[in-house]
């Protein structure tokens, strides 16, 4: 079930500039603390904050409950369906563009498809290029395309173009050298499309596969990327919940840095002590799924991503020599192992390889207790320690 902060549709009613002129300073700042939104500027671009904020932060369906908001006549829908799923060019701008932003939009002409450089989900994933840069073309496999799948891919890219949206209105840079650029979506038919920076080295798992073990000054590097790119997203305002952090989720540019992508499960916090509530992730060998996930209704912050980013920190500090745990386990076996008896990934094989200090923070990073790991902006610290 998808939690609405009953506030923001509040709000919405007497958010507007005129009402605002006329509050005190310190009404507008306490607005602006229910908001997390910063409270130390002048009241003029304190209600600029607010005003923006109302305008942009709304809550967004989780992949499990699709609303698509997008096509608000149902025959749409059965239009997808009655042609297999494949989408016309039109109804792909109306879906994934709104009419708002046509300068995400780029044309087919302005695209040079090349080499396929992988697949994944909904999405064959191309080199190409874009007004001479090299980019990433994500090829949209549309046949049979679920609402479920229309869900998700239209919620990735409302997540990126918000940073695209936030760029050209010149409201705090959301740009992070951690985190994939999104630079837009061809609307052609022949070519339905998400464009972002290319990473030639391709998604960690895959790399850890096929590279040898780095100098442990790498490894440490990397945990510092994704700490980075994780943190810049947990301290938006809103806040961003990537909540399906893996190791197929992290790209390696040619310069050996990380990137956070994949954004199809992401979800906009917009408040500072509002608790998500719907069930995702992906269960795979690491345990991704943190042990706040496994009820009903699960409620979670973004401790959620603190989680994940533990098992991937101990996936690059194992670097695949010991295997992967839990394989034979069944899915109930998991949870019960997760969640009642604390059982992780194992660290043994890994003491006295790795300083103490690393191997307890990976530990704390994945304590039961979301309310007990450190934040991401900690974890960064931390990691800065090796520098």
């Amino acid at each position: 079930m998808l939690h609405i902060d009953n506030s923001l549709e509040v709000l919405k009613k007497y958010l507007r500039l005129e009402e605002l002129n006329k509050m005190s300073l310190a009404e507008i700042i306490e607005i602006c603390r229910e908001r997390n939104l910063p409270t130390d500027e002048n009241k003029a671009q304190l209600i600029s904050d607010l005003l923006f904020w109302k305008d942009h932060t709304r809550p967004i369906p989780a992949p499990s409950t699709p609303q698509l908001s997008s096509l608000s006549d149902p025959r749409n829908l059965n239009t997808v369906h009655q042609r297999n799923g494949a989408l016309d060019s039109k109804e792909f701008t109306m879906l994934f563009l709104d009419g708002n932003s046509p300068s995400l939009d780029i044309p087919r002409q302005d695209l040079t498809l090349g080499e396929s450089i992988g697949s994944g989900g909904f999405k064959d994933c191309f080199k190409g290029a874009y007004k001479g840069e090299t980019v990433a073309i994500g090829k949209l496999r549309l046949t049979d395309f679920s609402e479920l799948d229309l869900a998700e891919v239209k919620h990735e890219i409302n997540v990126l173009k918000k940073k695209v949206i936030l760029l050209n209105l010149n409201f705090r840079q959301l740009r992070h050298e951690n985190v994939i650029r999104f630079i837009g979506v061809c609307t052609h038919p022949s070519l339905l499309s998400i464009v972002t920076e290319i990473c030639t080295n391709g998604d960690l798992f895959h790399y850890i596969k096929k590279s040898p073990r780095p100098s442990f000054t790498q490894q440490v590097n990397y945990m510092h990327d994704i700490a980075l790119g994780v943190s810049y997203l947990h301290t938006r305002r809103p806040a961003i919940i990537h909540r399906d952090l893996k190791s197929m989720n992290i790209l390696i540019s040619q310069d050996g840095r990380a990137k956070i992508n994949d954004f199809g499960l992401a979800r906009i916090r917009p408040k500072a002590n509002l608790l998500m509530h719907t069930q995702c992730g992906t269960l795979n060998w690491y345990v991704c799924v943190p042990p706040e996930y496994w009820t009903l209704n699960p409620s979670y912050t973004e401790k959620v991503d603190v989680y994940a980013c533990a098992l991937i920190f101990w996936e690059i500090m194992t670097w695949g020599f010991y295997g992967y745990p839990f394989q034979d386990l069944s899915a109930h076996a998991l949870q019960v192992a997760v969640q009642q008896h604390e059982i992780r990934p194992p660290m043994t094989k890994l003491t006295g390889l790795y300083p103490r200090n690393l191997l307890v923070l990976v530990i704390e990073m994945w304590e039961t207790d979301p309310s007990l790991r450190p934040s991401m902006s900690h974890v960064v610290d931390r990691l800065s320690a090796y520098f």
